[in-house]
């Protein structure tokens, strides 16, 4: 696959993934990556707005940048909603006294997980950091 086309496909996947579902609850609707704006989900959405640019510059440096930089962010987000739906359950675990609805609880709990768009928003990192690892050499068959 061509560097250009590599780059930009991470780009866009890394863009589109921002606006996927990456946490659920059965009491609210799905949350997105960047529904709350915070800081470091603009620094990645501007990566990938960056990353596209440099994908169609094939600019190989500029890509290993912006796929770093969305690597860093991206994945503190991901630990630090992780570890936060972990606590979450275990703290709804250890305040439910009532042991009436036990097994609703335990049910209401299974629901809350992340979700698939933290896999899109992965996929364009790695793709956006593969791009920008090619070379710009381009593939000559050898004939012989």
């Amino acid at each position: 696959m061509d560097k250009r086309i590599m780059g930009m496909l991470g780009a866009a996947l890394l863009f589109v993934g921002m606006f996927l579902p990456v946490f659920s609850m059965p009491t609210i609707d799905d949350i997105t990556y960047f529904q709350n704006g915070r800081f470091d989900r603009i620094i990645v959405l501007s990566a990938s707005v960056f990353a596209m640019y440099f994908a169609l510059a094939r600019n190989s440096k500029g890509l290993v940048a912006t796929g770093a930089m969305s690597l860093v962010f991206a994945g503190y987000s991901f630990i630090d909603m992780y570890l936060q739906v972990r606590d979450m359950k275990a703290s709804i675990r250890t305040e439910s006294v009532d042991y009436e609805f036990e097994g609703s609880i335990e049910t209401i709990l299974n629901t809350i997980e992340l979700q698939w768009g933290w896999y899109v928003i992965a996929a364009g990192v790695v793709l956006i950091l593969l791009a920008g690892f090619m070379s710009d050499a381009p593939n000559r068959k050898i004939s012989g």
